[in-house]
């Protein structure tokens, strides 16, 4: 029974890190109004603090590079590449792996509203088809081998604040369905995140309305409570 309980309780961490970092970006003019250039996320483990994400922007304030480190290894793990086109619209994004896989990915616009994203590896499979029905809705279709294995659709309360997360696995028919509780500050910043009943998340800003802290709890049975907690710093 507790080897169980851990497969499920790395279950929801991963469904409920995964993508965690919608809730890390704020607007694209926060980062230009403050000048920001180079942004690092630094995760604690115990006591000790590592490195876990690198962004860096452009005067825009739009993401052009970023790095992603895992268990505080010194080489970054994979890098991704965001290209604009003259009047500053994303139209693709190049994922380059430390073990030399690429992954391209292409968004597709109608009226100048972002429609679907897709994304191949080396071999021009699609890994990831993305469709946007509403400007609050993403609906995400994962393949492997052109064989659809997870399904998943995020519901938005405003950019990059999740209301509903649910989805299927069909590679062992799991599912799930989060539904989340935020609260604002004057500013519009978002500080608190309820996921009933088990997780909270805080969030700590700056005088500049800089995200500096996140905090997550979750309350996985009265014996077991997972912690996790984010620093960024900013030039």
């Amino acid at each position: 029974m507790r080897r169980i309980n851990y497969i499920i309780l790395f279950f929801f961490l991963f469904n409920c890190s995964y993508g965690q970092e919608l809730d890390i970006s704020q607007n694209d003019s926060i980062y230009s109004m403050n000048n920001i250039s180079l942004r690092t996320m630094y995760s604690v483990q115990g006591k000790e603090k590592q490195k876990e994400l690198v962004t860096c922007y452009n005067s825009r304030g739009q993401k052009t590079k970023q790095y992603w480190y895992w268990n505080g290894e010194e080489k970054f793990h994979n890098v991704e590449t965001f290209i604009y086109s003259g009047n500053g619209t994303l139209i693709s994004l190049i994922d380059s792996f430390a073990d030399g896989n690429v992954e391209k990915t292409f968004y597709v616009y109608e009226n100048n509203l972002l429609k679907r994203r897709e994304t191949l590896n080396q071999k021009n499979d699609t890994c990831d088809f993305r469709f946007y029905p509403n400007e609050n809705t993403t609906v995400k279709r994962w393949y492997m081998d052109g064989k659809p294995y997870r399904f998943d659709t995020t519901v938005f309360e405003k950019e990059n604040v999740k209301l509903e997360y649910y989805g299927i696995d069909y590679s062992d028919s799991a599912k799930w369905h989060y539904r989340f509780s935020n609260q604002f500050d004057l500013n519009g910043n978002l500080i608190r995140v309820k996921s009933l009943p088990i997780s909270v998340t805080i969030y700590t800003y700056n005088n500049r309305n800089l995200l500096v802290k996140k905090k997550k709890e979750i309350q996985f049975n009265r014996k077991q409570r997972v912690k996790m907690r984010y620093f960024f710093e900013y030039q």
